[in-house]
C-alpha cells in the first residue's frame, strides 16, 4: 500500500471507530443534525491533515472531541453574531417558591438555550461545560483531562452560570461582590 493509501486507510480507520461519537457531539452542541454531519466531515477532514497528532495522542477520542468542540463552537460564535440583533431570550417565568440557581439549572436542561448561552462564552469555558453537561464528567475528571485545576474549572463553570443568568434574566441566589441584596 503506498503512502497516500495508507493515510486514507487509516482516516477511515478512525471514521469507522468514532465518527458516531463525533457525530453525536456535534448534533448535541449544534442541534442541528445535517450540520453536524457536515462538522463530523470536516473534522475528519482536520484528522486526515493532521494524522500524527492523532496517532500521538493519548486518546484518538479526545482529540477528535477536541476539534468537534471547536468546530461547533466557532459556529455557534458565527451564529451569535449574525442573529444578535434579532434574537432575545427571556427565561419563561418559574413558580413561586422556586430557589433563582433551581430555576437556572431547570431552564439550562433546554438545549436550545444552553447552546444560545455557550455561544456568548471564551472557548475555555465551552470545552469545560461541554465535558460537564454533555459528557457528563465530574469535575476532577474535567481538571484532570485538560491538565487545569478543580478550582478553575469551578471558575470556569461559574462563569457559564453567571452568562447564562445576565442572557436569561434569571437573578442570582448569592449576591455577587459589591452588589447590595434586592
Amino acid at each position: 500500500m503506498s503512502e497516500p493509501e495508507d493515510e486514507v486507510a487509516r482516516t477511515e480507520g478512525y471514521y469507522r471507530r468514532y465518527g458516531e461519537a463525533v457525530h453525536r457531539r456535534c448534533r448535541r452542541l449544534l442541534g442541528d443534525d445535517a450540520l453536524a454531519w457536515d462538522m463530523t466531515q470536516e473534522v475528519f477532514l482536520r484528522a486526515h491533515a493532521h494524522l500524527g497528532q492523532v496517532g500521538s495522542a493519548s486518546s484518538p477520542l479526545s482529540w477528535l472531541l477536541t476539534v468537534a468542540d471547536r468546530q461547533c463552537f466557532s459556529v455557534l460564535r458565527r451564529r451569535r453574531t449574525e442573529a444578535a440583533s434579532a434574537l432575545t431570550l427571556r427565561a419563561p417565568s418559574v413558580g413561586l417558591g422556586v430557589a433563582p440557581d433551581d430555576a437556572l439549572e431547570r431552564l439550562l436542561v433546554d438545549a436550545d438555550l444552553v447552546r444560545h448561552v455557550l455561544a456568548h462564552c471564551p472557548e475555555d469555558v465551552q470545552r469545560i461545560v461541554a465535558h460537564r453537561f454533555l459528557d457528563e464528567l465530574e469535575q476532577e475528571q474535567i481538571a484532570s483531562l485538560l491538565d487545569v485545576s478543580r478550582k478553575t474549572v469551578q471558575r470556569k463553570l461559574q462563569s457559564f452560570f453567571d452568562t447564562a443568568r445576565r442572557l436569561l434574566d434569571v437573578p442570582s441566589a448569592v449576591p455577587r461582590k459589591g452588589t447590595a441584596p434586592a
